[in-house]
Parts: C-alpha cells; sequence; structure tokens
C-alpha cells in the first residue's frame, strides 16, 4: 500500500507539472490545430524516463517507493498518451489525417529517440 501512495503522490506532481508544462508551450506557439503541447509533453516526458531508467540501471540507487513515484508516478501523471489518442481522434473528425499522421509519426520516432538519447546521456556520466 505504501508504493502505490508513492505513485499516487507523484503522479499529482506529474499531473500539475503537465498543466504546467502545457500552459508553458501554449504560451510560445502560435495557436494551431496541431497540438504542440501535448507533443512537447510526451517527448518530455519520454527523455525524462529514459533518464532514470538510465540512472537507475547505472547503480543511482534511490528507495523502490521513490523510484516508483518517479517512473509510474511522475512520468506517468505528465505523459499524456491519452490524450494524444484523442487529440487523433479530433484532427481524423475535422477531416485533418494528414495532420494526424504526422502528428503520430512525430510522437512515436521522436518519443522512442528521445528514450534511446536520455539512456545513452546516462551512460556518459
Amino acid at each position: 500500500m505504501q508504493t502505490a501512495l508513492f505513485i499516487g503522490l507523484g503522479s499529482f506532481v506529474g499531473g500539475i507539472l503537465r498543466h504546467l508544462t502545457g500552459l508553458l508551450v501554449k504560451s510560445w506557439v502560435e495557436t494551431t490545430a496541431f497540438p504542440w503541447h501535448t507533443l512537447a509533453i510526451n517527448l518530455a516526458g519520454c527523455l525524462l524516463l529514459g533518464l532514470l531508467t538510465g540512472l537507475f540501471e547505472r547503480g543511482f540507487s534511490l528507495h523502490p517507493d521513490l523510484r516508483a513515484a518517479l517512473t509510474v508516478g511522475v512520468c506517468g501523471g505528465f505523459t499524456t498518451f491519452s490524450t494524444f489518442a484523442n487529440e487523433n481522434l479530433a484532427l481524423v473528425r475535422q477531416g485533418a489525417i494528414g495532420l494526424g499522421l504526422a502528428y503520430i509519426l512525430a510522437s512515436l520516432v521522436l518519443g522512442v529517440l528521445l528514450l534511446f538519447a536520455g539512456y545513452a546521456l546516462t551512460t556518459r556520466i
């Protein structure tokens, strides 16, 4: 039960960070149909999870509950895959199928590349 509480607290923090990051990105990017804020959040979350995974595999010691709070909680609360899927549905319903496909490809390809980059960065520390 203790681990679940840590994950819940991490999710709380991740959700707040997601909201604030979304507002920040929206303030930087001119309003368009493309969901730049969600793309930025998902990519940043992939990078963060890659960094954390790499650090933990390199022997960075952290209590298992704190580790779960950061990975499952914060990263899980911060990233927005369900929002990503819903925004793709909205783009398709608006007839912007090409934009939806571009969003899917950018999210998947760049997300995986950034996860690998975050992981690789930890091997150079």
